[in-house]
């Protein structure tokens, strides 16, 4: 569980974050008031805190101690103040020091709140900075550590094609513009024929006089346009905006796939993917092997218990699968009590050892409702690689094989290359 750690000498205050961050992300919060109080909380806990937000105005932290005390401990900082003229030694005090708040009502914490996710959804994200002056690169770098980004680099744009061929989960890319070999504009032309504005955010950083230069690059597919001479806060601003839209991008992309009740694939997304992991698959000359699991007598179950126990049965499905797999197989619900999965790189006999395993799992299974228990099992049908090796095709045949482990009085895996 991530743990957030607050020194506010304000009590109300200190509660008011600690509720909020408790409400909102269910995050574990650690308070104290002093930098005393801090010392042992950080030697209790070993100083494993994911964000520390941080009162300037501390009784026995008068001059700014209590940032020189926690950044030993390597500690993203938000530093939570009172003064809206906050001095500028403070905030390059330490390279730990991420953001302040003003204190200034709800409004102010509800940001301290956005600051705290993005430093932690941060840590997954990488950046790529490219720019032909190396000390711009190195400013921008450590700017952006700061914010607990992964920071690649490039001098160009030839060297920033390299680097994104090698990482190509990288989401956020700041360029240039004039730079040797290739430039900015023609960069962003070539990343715009592979990644969508969904998928990778690019943010010019240009120096040029010339007032149509943002509109130029916005039209080449660039997110957003800054001006060379823009203040740290601009710049973790506008990252951070086009980072939250990539998350809810990514966010209504997750909807779109997932099915509402168990929380795995839904049938769309398995048919697109499927075809991508066959065809791969035949490329490679790798084994795949398409399952369907269908829960026994559902029937009963929602006529006995109702819809609701029904719900229960089927969300039980997807937990025993997800302890189950977790390499190489692609799951999904296709629809009611009907799931399927998609074994990739497959031995035939290490996948039917462990597709037992999982029938035996729901022979024994008992969902325990307090005033009732429920047992179910399922049948199973398989189908390994055929000379088609469409996935309809071997939907069709796992569908078969599946009818006839039904027919063979259910609790059973049936078969067919």
């Amino acid at each position: 569980m991530k743990k957030i750690l607050i020194i506010e000498d304000s009590k109300s205050i200190a509660s008011t974050l600690s509720l909020m961050i408790k409400e909102q992300f269910g995050y574990k919060t650690v308070l104290g008031s002093s930098v005393k109080e801090c010392a042992k909380i950080l030697l209790e806990h070993k100083g494993r805190f994911d964000v520390a937000l941080l009162d300037l105005g501390l009784p026995d932290s008068t001059n700014g101690e209590i940032v020189d005390f926690v950044t030993k401990f390597n500690i993203p900082i938000i530093i939570l103040t009172a003064s809206i003229s906050i001095e500028e030694d403070i905030k390059n005090r330490s390279l730990n020091i991420v953001d302040y708040v003003i204190k200034d009502g709800i409004y102010s914490f509800k940001y301290a709140l956005s600051v705290i996710q993005r430093v932690i959804n941060n840590k997954t994200i990488k950046v790529l900075v490219v720019d032909d002056s190396k000390s711009f690169l190195e400013t921008i770098k450590k700017l952006l550590q700061r914010y607990r980004l992964t920071v690649f680099t490039a001098k160009n744009g030839k060297e920033a094609l390299d680097v994104m061929n090698e990482h190509q989960d990288i989401k956020l890319l700041l360029t240039d513009y004039y730079m040797p070999l290739i430039d900015g504009l023609e960069l962003v032309r070539v990343l715009r024929k592979k990644y969508n504005k969904d998928e990778l955010s690019i943010i010019v950083t240009s120096g040029s006089k010339d007032k149509k230069t943002a509109s130029k690059f916005l039209k080449y597919g660039a997110n957003d346009f800054l001006y060379k001479g823009f203040t740290q806060e601009e710049l973790f601003v506008r990252i951070s905006a086009n980072l939250e839209l990539l998350e809810l991008f990514e966010q209504l992309r997750k909807k779109a796939n997932t099915d509402y009740l168990t929380n795995l694939y839904n049938r769309r997304y398995f048919f697109e993917q499927g075809k991508k992991i066959l065809e791969f698959s035949k490329i490679n000359n790798k084994i795949c092997a398409v399952v369907l699991i269908d829960i026994d007598n559902f029937k009963i179950i929602n006529d006995e218990y109702g819809h609701d126990i029904g719900d229960i049965a089927i969300k039980e499905v997807s937990i025993v699968l997800n302890r189950f797999l977790y390499n190489n197989e692609l799951v999904a619900r296709l629809g009611g009590e009907e799931f399927s999965i998609l074994f990739y790189n497959c031995e035939e006999k290490e996948t039917l050892d462990k597709l037992e395993l999982i029938r035996e799992e729901f022979e024994k299974n008992v969902i325990d409702l307090g005033t009732i228990n429920i047992k179910f099992t399922v049948s199973i049908g398989c189908s390994f690689n055929n000379s088609n090796g469409s996935i309809e095709a071997m939907l069709q045949e796992a569908d078969k094989n599946l009818y006839k482990a039904k027919d063979s009085g259910r609790n059973q895996i049936r078969y067919k290359k």
